[in-house]
């Protein structure tokens, strides 16, 4: 009688254990969908966005949300598209060559934590015009490339920026550097692949691109570069930043004092800008990121 007793208070706790496995499978399942659910809309913009710029130079996509996943992290969905006009990008950087560090087009295909919209992000004339103290007559190409492709998006789906806190260099790092072009550019690649968990992304020969559009301007080159499982992090609540502070970008040019400028993105201020606020992984990778321009330049200092 012992027995029968003792299987049966065994039994039952355990019958009581299979209504609350069954719900977090269920509850589980859901989730997958829904995450499923919203990459697919986030694809499918990115497969419009493509369709809508053959006129123009395709140059890479980056989708920050399914590296971050190969690094074993979830962040909602994130691609981020750069497409180039050589005569358009030639025109701007002529006039000011710290333009580079907003160049080529970029278009953003994300989705904000916790929603099933997908957004489209871009960099607009206006952005670029109080960032760059530039005129909208420089800009007229640049907002008619950059309307005509957005066009191909619901209104609703497109999100603005507020240009408002955009003053002349907002958000600019730049720092002077005591070697030449090509020695600064290759220090800045050494250390940059010398990194842990950096993934390199490629290169922009702004000077060749003009060349090719009959267009003179300095040397002009724009680096692109990540770290999967940090911006995993750093955008798991703020995939906006996918647009400006993801990919990583490091502009080097030479000024007209025959100068080597290294330029980057704060992070943190675009943080600001997109979230009034900024969090522990998204300050981290900006230090690193200033150390580490630091570290290779010979007698740097930063540009006032």
């Amino acid at each position: 009688m012992k027995k029968r007793i003792l299987l049966i208070f065994f039994i039952v706790p355990l019958i009581g254990l299979v209504p609350s496995c069954d719900s977090n499978s269920k509850q589980k399942k859901q989730q997958q969908e829904k995450i499923q659910d919203i990459r697919t809309k986030v694809d499918r913009q990115v497969d419009i966005l493509k369709s809508s710029i053959p006129e123009f130079n395709f140059i890479l996509s980056i989708d920050h949300s399914r590296l971050a996943r190969e690094a074993g992290l979830y962040m909602p969905p994130s691609v981020v598209c750069l497409f180039s006009n050589p005569k358009v990008n030639s025109e701007l950087i002529r006039i000011n060559p710290l333009t580079g560090i907003d160049l080529p087009y970029k278009i953003l295909c994300y989705s904000e934590p916790d929603t099933m919209n997908a957004s489209i992000a871009f960099t607009s004339s206006a952005f670029i015009l109080r960032r760059h103290g530039l005129k909208e007559d420089d800009l007229k190409a640049y907002k008619e490339d950059m309307e005509k492709v957005i066009s191909s998006f619901p209104k609703s789906q497109i999100q603005t920026t507020n240009t408002e806190k955009i003053d002349r260099d907002y958000g600019i790092t730049m720092f002077k550097s005591d070697v030449d072009f090509y020695t600064t550019l290759l220090r800045l690649k050494n250390a940059i692949n010398a990194q842990k968990d950096t993934r390199w992304f490629g290169e922009v020969d702004f000077q060749k691109e003009a060349k090719e559009v009959n267009i003179e301007i300095r040397r002009t080159t724009l680096l692109l570069f990540g770290a999967p499982a940090q911006e995993g992090q750093a955008m798991f609540d703020s995939p906006r930043l996918g647009l400006d502070a993801f990919c990583q970008k490091v502009l080097v040019f030479e000024n007209d004092k025959n100068q080597v400028i290294v330029a980057i993105n704060d992070i943190l201020a675009f943080a600001d800008l997109y979230y009034d606020r900024s969090t522990t992984p998204q300050q981290i990778i900006n230090q690193n990121l200033k150390i580490m321009i630091d570290q290779s330049l010979s007698n740097q200092a930063i540009v006032e």
